[in-house]
Order: structure tokens, then C-alpha cells, then sequence
């Protein structure tokens, strides 16, 4: 809408006119980029020197494109006709000395706005675009944007999400102008008490006592409790009673989670009605040995259960809005364990798998718990 409104709109970009567009690779600048080409017009573009490859990958070769960090795109452009401007400053001044008579300088910034007064020969629009569009004029430009976008004519610019609580980063990093496309952030979603709460390694120790939470403490009602023998774990039907007691529904489920066909199958199947709300992966196996025993077979054992299945559930659930994703993860990770170096390996991609989705705007916790004092089916062969 920025890019459409200032270089259609007030600028009146034509076919066979040239355009200068500061901070290409920004949100705004990608747009005006694309937006420029549909009408015809040549482009020449600026961003930051660390950005200039990504100038190159929009198709902007060596003659068009230029730092924005200092004057010397004025000496290396030709003339323009119209100038799409976000600086300030000298940069500002060079800007306008690369337009003739008639040319027209639209500012976006807000930082160094000129009085058009003092700039004879050159139509000079400072905008915003709510109070200057109205919401007639956004409702006719948005029908034509969209009319672009079905037809494939414009692409949306890349995005980067932040999670809410990172705000004060991401703005930070805005600022700075380190940013390519735009800048998201992402707003948590709260537990959805009528949603569905998968739990891998459900009925085990730790996944029997996580489902009894979420249920006593996050008013959760519907729970899918998966593992390799689901109904017929040791324990299982004891735990669906406790679980119906406490006013929730718990499905069982018997799925290899490492078999990425089966929890995508699983994912697609909960019951539409009540979405998926949050994951759990609270599974894992051991088979210990000193590091010079160790096996590609002993390996993959420990690794599919834990850091494959991981990365299968967030594979299948990525492209939902999911409330919270958290990974039983082990101390083992950071402070290593004697015998289990497939174990600490699996546990070390588990955090990092909540890092990356982090990254990617994505709810991710792994918690790197101890022992715990109760027993579980991997601590129970334990003495004192």
C-alpha cells in the first residue's frame, strides 16, 4: 500500500521513466521495487553495504544499484524522474540534486521533512498514508494489489517474525536497518481450552504427569496421548481414568513418531473441532555405552525417539497456530553424562530445534531437566 500510494498514486510513475528507490530491501522497498517494474519504469535502488548481494538476488545489476550509506550514489546515477525517499540529511540533498524540472521526490521518512516551497521545479510529497488516503482510498488500492497478487505480478516481500516478548530486540534490529523485507511480531496464542493438546510419550512417567498438569493447571480438556504402544502401555488405562476424573477426554494412540508419515497422519487427523492447540514431546529412550562402544545403530535407537520425532512434530505443526511446543530435553545436553553420548547428542538437537523455531517466530521451549526423583521407565534400573 506505502510503495503502490507514493509511486502510483502521488508520484504517477510512468513507463519509460526512471526511479530511485532508497532501502530496496526493506518491507516498503522490496514492494516499491516490484511495484516500479509492473509499470515499466527503470530502477535503480540503495541499501546498506552488507545488503548489496541481497540487491543483486532482486535482479538489480552492478549499474543500478548503490550503497545508501553515503553520497556516492550521486555521482554514479544518472538523473531520475522520480525519487523514493527514506534518508536523510546530505543523502537527502543528493537525492534531490539527481532530479531535473519536473521530477517528482516522495518522503516516507519523517526524520528531515523540506519545505516544497524551497524546491522549485520538483513536485515534493511528504505522506502518510492512513490520514492521507482515507479509507475509501486504501479499501480501491487494496482491490488492486490483490488483483496483482493473484495473478502472480507481485510477490509478498519476506518476512521475519518475533516473538512478542522479543519486541525490544526486534525494534533494535529495525532500527538498525539489518533487517531484509519485513519485520513481524508475532502475537502469543493463548491455550485454547476447546483445542487438543498432543503429548508424545503420553503414557509414560513424565508425559502421564505433564498430561495431568496441562489439565490441573492450563484448564486443558482434550488430550492425545501418543506412544509406540499406546493403549496397551503399562499404565495407560490407569491413566485415562485419572484424567477423566480430573474432567478431561484423553485419546490414546499407538504411533512410531519417528516415521514422519505417521505424525503428519496423526497431526492431520485431530478432530478439526478441536484444533491443536500445544505439543509435548516428552519421549526418549537409552541404550548406554562408553563413547568408544558407541554405534551407528546405538545411535540411531536413542536418535529417533527423541530428536527425529522432535523433528517430525514440528514439521507437521508449523503452519499452525500453536499456543506453546516443549521438549523434554536433559541436563545431559550441556553437562554430558558418562555412557550417554547418543543421549546427550539427541538432547542438544532437541535445543537447538527450540532455538531454530524461535527464529522462525515459532513458540519453542526445551527444558533440560535432571534426575527426578520419582522413577522413571529410563531411570528405574538407577540405584541410590
Amino acid at each position: 500500500l506505502t510503495a503502490w500510494f507514493g509511486l502510483v498514486e502521488l508520484a504517477g510513475l510512468r513507463r519509460g521513466e526512471s526511479v530511485l528507490i532508497h532501502a530496496a530491501t526493506g518491507g516498503v522497498g522490496w514492494a516499491a521495487v516490484q511495484i516500479a517494474r509492473y509499470v515499466g519504469a527503470e530502477v535503480y535502488a540503495t541499501a546498506g553495504p552488507g545488503k548489496q548481494g541481497v540487491l543483486e538476488g532482486m535482479g538489480i545489476d552492478a549499474a543500478h544499484r548503490a550503497s545508501s550509506r553515503d553520497v556516492g550514489f550521486a555521482s554514479v546515477f544518472p538523473r531520475v524522474d522520480v525519487v523514493l525517499n527514506s534518508l536523510a540529511g546530505d543523502l537527502t540533498d543528493a537525492s534531490l540534486g539527481l532530479l531535473g524540472p519536473g521530477g517528482r521526490f516522495i518522503e516516507m521518512g519523517k526524520t528531515d521533512v523540506r519545505d516544497p516551497e524551497g524546491l522549485a521545479g520538483v513536485l515534493y510529497r511528504a505522506f502518510d498514508l492512513v490520514p492521507d488516503c482515507g479509507a475509501e482510498g486504501i479499501g480501491r488500492m487494496l482491490g488492486e494489489l490483490c488483483g496483482l497478487f493473484g495473478a502472480g505480478v507481485l510477490v509478498p516481500a519476506s518476512v521475519r517474525a518475533w516473538p512478542l516478548v522479543r519486541a525490544r530486540e526486534a525494534l533494535r534490529h529495525m532500527s538498525q536497518a539489518r533487517h531484509v523485507g519485513k519485520v513481524v511480531l508475532d502475537v502469543p496464542v493463548p491455550v485454547d481450552g476447546a483445542g487438543t493438546v498432543l503429548v508424545a510419550g503420553g503414557t509414560g512417567t513424565l508425559g502421564g504427569l505433564v498430561a495431568e498438569h496441562l489439565v490441573r493447571a492450563r484448564g486443558v480438556r482434550r488430550l492425545v496421548l501418543v506412544s509406540r504402544r499406546g493403549p496397551d502401555a503399562p499404565g495407560a488405562q490407569d491413566l485415562t481414568e485419572r484424567l477423566t476424573e480430573l474432567g478431561a477426554e484423553a485419546e490414546l494412540v499407538a504411533a512410531d513418531m519417528a516415521d514422519s508419515e505417521a505424525v503428519d497422519a496423526l497431526v492431520a487427523g485431530i478432530d478439526p473441532a478441536h484444533p491443536l492447540t500445544g505439543v509435548v514431546h516428552a519421549a526418549g529412550v537409552l541404550d548406554d555405552a562408553v563413547l568408544a562402544s558407541q554405534s551407528a545403530e546405538r545411535l540411531a535407537g536413542v536418535w529417533g525417539p527423541k530428536a527425529t520425532a522432535a523433528y517430525n512434530l514440528h514439521q507437521a505443526t508449523a503452519h499452525l497456530p500453536l499456543s506453546f511446543f516443549v521438549v523434554l530435553s536433559s541436563s545431559t545436553a550441556a553437562l554430558g553424562s558418562p555412557g550417554q553420548a547418543n543421549y546427550a547428542a539427541a538432547n542438544a538437537f532437541c535445543d537447538a530445534l527450540a532455538v531454530h523455531r524461535r527464529s522462525l517466530g515459532l513458540p519453542g521451549v526445551s527444558v533440560g531437566w535432571g534426575l527426578w526423583a520419582e522413577a522413571s521407565g529410563m531411570s528405574g534400573g538407577l540405584g541410590e
